[in-house]
């Protein structure tokens, strides 16, 4: 019988080292495959930070860009309003102006120049209060009821050409000098 337990014992020794080996592979994988997934972990860890560090700088341009735009568009805007109310007020000074004693002196050389650049005798559609005036500069009165600050249109003598000189139309083809002049770039 001693042949049999030193048989039984010959094999629970081997099942031990078989176990054993087993086991010791089985920790050697264990620990690779943790190591493995440390690295695999970090490597996702840092790129969700490179990817994080790229969104937020994406992002503050994005909102950096759209405050300049609007930045820009305020200053846009308050010019447009600075223009307008500056050229309001050009208006208004035109129209006073146009009540002055002055104004009887500038139609008269308004008139003068009309009849220069359009070839001789002019006919002119004006207000009804610059009438008489244009009537003393020689021009012949059209009609009376042109709705404008101050000014007239004059046409030449054969009706081929036409010379719009109210104000409006003055302060219109000027608009880019103007502008250029309120806002100081001349």
């Amino acid at each position: 019988m001693m042949g049999v337990d030193a048989l039984l014992k010959e094999v629970e020794d081997r099942r031990k080292k078989a176990l054993e080996a087993l086991e010791a592979e089985y920790s050697a994988k264990r620990e690779e495959v943790k190591k493995r997934t440390a690295e695999q972990v970090a490597y996702i860890m840092e790129s969700a930070k490179r990817e994080a560090v790229v969104l937020a700088q994406k992002e503050v341009t994005r909102i950096e860009g759209a405050a300049k735009l609007q930045s820009k568009k305020l200053l846009f805007d308050a010019t447009e309003k600075l223009l307008e109310n500056n050229i309001a007020a050009l208006k208004d000074s035109l129209a006073e102006l146009a009540n002055s004693p002055a104004y009887s002196e500038l139609l008269g050389r308004m008139a003068k120049y009309a009849s220069k650049r359009l070839g001789g005798k002019i006919s002119v559609t004006c207000r009804k209060q610059d009438e008489e005036t244009l009537k003393a500069a020689g021009a012949k009165i059209t009609s009376t009821n042109l709705n404008a600050i101050g000014g007239f249109r004059a046409d030449s003598e054969d009706g081929t050409l036409e010379l719009d000189l109210t104000f409006e139309e003055l302060l219109r083809s000027r608009e880019d000098e103007v502008r250029a002049s309120i806002l100081g770039k001349e």
